[in-house]
Order: C-alpha cells, then sequence, then structure tokens
C-alpha cells in the first residue's frame, strides 16, 4: 500500500487527501486530543473517506468518519429535513472518539477496534472465536476489505508522519478551516446570509456541509461564516427587514384518519 500511495493513481489521491489533512488538522486534533485519542486516528477519516465532509457511500454512510443514520444516531448525531450532523466535521469527530472508545475497550486492541469500525464488531468478535487469537492478522474469515483495512491505515499513517521522505510536500495549498459563529433566529436563505456575511453561497455550504437545504433548520441554528466578518455579518443582516431576514417558514403535520384540509389548524 506504500508503494500504490507513491506512484501513479495513488500518489494523486494521496495528494489531494494531504491538502485537506492540512485544511482540516487545526479543527480535528485538538477533539482528539481532548478525548485523550490517538492523533493517527484523523487517518482513519482520509481513508475513510478522503476528509470530505459531504462523502456518501453506497452502504449510505455518510460524512468523514462514514457513521451509517443508526450509529450516528446511537452517538448523538442528529439527521433530519434541514441537517445530517454526520457531514459536521466537529460533531461527527466527536461521535468518532465515542465509538472508537467503545470498540477500544470492547476489544482491548486498536487494530480489532480500527477493524471493528470497518466491518462491525459482530463480525470481528465471531472471527476472534473461530480462530481463537486477538492476533488481527491470523483472522482469515474477516471480509477481504477488513484484512486490507489495517495495511491501508497503516499505510497511509507512515506517510502522513514523514510525507517528505516520500515524496510529498507537506505546503499549505489552502488556508485552515477557521470561521466565526452567528445564531440564526428561524429558517434564513443561505443566499441571504451569504450576501451578509460578504462570502459566497458556496463558502457558506462549505463552512456548514451538514446543512441538507439551501436554508437553515426553522429553529435556531449556529451557522459558521468566514473568521472576521461577524461584525459585519450582523451589521448587514440587522438592517435587512425581517421578511428579507428568513425564508418562508414551514410546519409539518401529520394528516390523522379522519381529517379534511378545512380541519386541519396549526
Amino acid at each position: 500500500f506504500i508503494t500504490y500511495f507513491t506512484t501513479a493513481k495513488g500518489r494523486k489521491q494521496f495528494s489531494i487527501w494531504m491538502k485537506r489533512y492540512m485544511e482540516y488538522k487545526d479543527l480535528i486534533l485538538p477533539i482528539l486530543k481532548e478525548h485523550e485519542m490517538p492523533e493517527e486516528l484523523m487517518i482513519l477519516a482520509m481513508i475513510e473517506s478522503g476528509l470530505n465532509p459531504k462523502a456518501y457511500s453506497r452502504a449510505n454512510a455518510s460524512g468523514m468518519w462514514q457513521f451509517i443514520y443508526s450509529t450516528g444516531k446511537t452517538y448523538g448525531l442528529k439527521r433530519d429535513w434541514y441537517i445530517d450532523e454526520r457531514r459536521d466535521p466537529i460533531k461527527s469527530t466527536h461521535a468518532a472518539c465515542g465509538y472508537l472508545k467503545d470498540l477500544n475497550k470492547q476489544f482491548d486492541n486498536w487494530y480489532l477496534a480500527l477493524a471493528a469500525y470497518n466491518c462491525g464488531a459482530g463480525r470481528v468478535s465471531r472471527a476472534s472465536k473461530l480462530h481463537q487469537t486477538y492476533d488481527f492478522w491470523q483472522l482469515h474469515s474477516l471480509p477481504r476489505e477488513t484484512r486490507n483495512y489495517m495495511p491501508y491505515f497503516l499505510a497511509a499513517s507512515i506517510i502522513a508522519k514523514n510525507p517528505l521522505k516520500y515524496g510529498f510536500k507537506r505546503k499549505k495549498t489552502k488556508e485552515p478551516i477557521s470561521y466565526d459563529l452567528v445564531t440564526i433566529e428561524k429558517s434564513a436563505d443561505l443566499t441571504v446570509l451569504a450576501r451578509a456575511a460578504n462570502t459566497s453561497f458556496k463558502m457558506i455550504q462549505t463552512l456548514n456541509p451538514e446543512l441538507r437545504q439551501s436554508a437553515t433548520p426553522s429553529e435556531s441554528y449556529t451557522l459558521k461564516i468566514p473568521k472576521g466578518n461577524k461584525n459585519l455579518f450582523i451589521k448587514n443582516y440587522n438592517a435587512l427587514p425581517e421578511s428579507e431576514r428568513f425564508a418562508p417558514q414551514f410546519v409539518s403535520h401529520k394528516v390523522r384518519n379522519g381529517e379534511s384540509l378545512s380541519l386541519i389548524h396549526i
């Protein structure tokens, strides 16, 4: 895998990953430190999603840490019409730390914990019982993808630790992700919010990848805007008439048996 990452197609892929590593490390590494987790676990997000907050798999896993809905919900990640917190780099990293702590507590072995992150704790437990060992390298009944998972992870970790040795330039091609926080009371159009922050619609989406719609949620929401623009945003946004600040407000109602449109009052 080291050879793969340092030649042809693999090198191009890893170069993109390293750019994103430099972009997101100031957000993710402090969270890992807060949870007393090895900083190399950021590489797990790298091989899971390429550090892409909006990554989505055929197995319906989403975000940098590739949570499926049920596991994300177990670890406190919300998904509704407006947001999918699996795509929030900060909240999903906290959730991943919780999940990885539980897996490592169960197996007391990082290799098995990471294998379980890939294919599920039950599958790793069954393989361990079948082969009568906790040695990851002897669990031959694990799926091929999982058996390749640790070499893939280790190769990426080794290269990321010393990219210059493997011909990668660790230069900052992008500014690290940084932002200010503002509170939006009700659902507001992202185009309006971008103008108030003197930035682009695309930048607002980049800073808030958990947003699934072109508007903030109907309840109070903490929006990320480019760092240094908070005072300008507050001034511009407060200057707008309320009718121009907010998107049309919608209320959900589940129609009950026997109800007609004229009987529904919201």
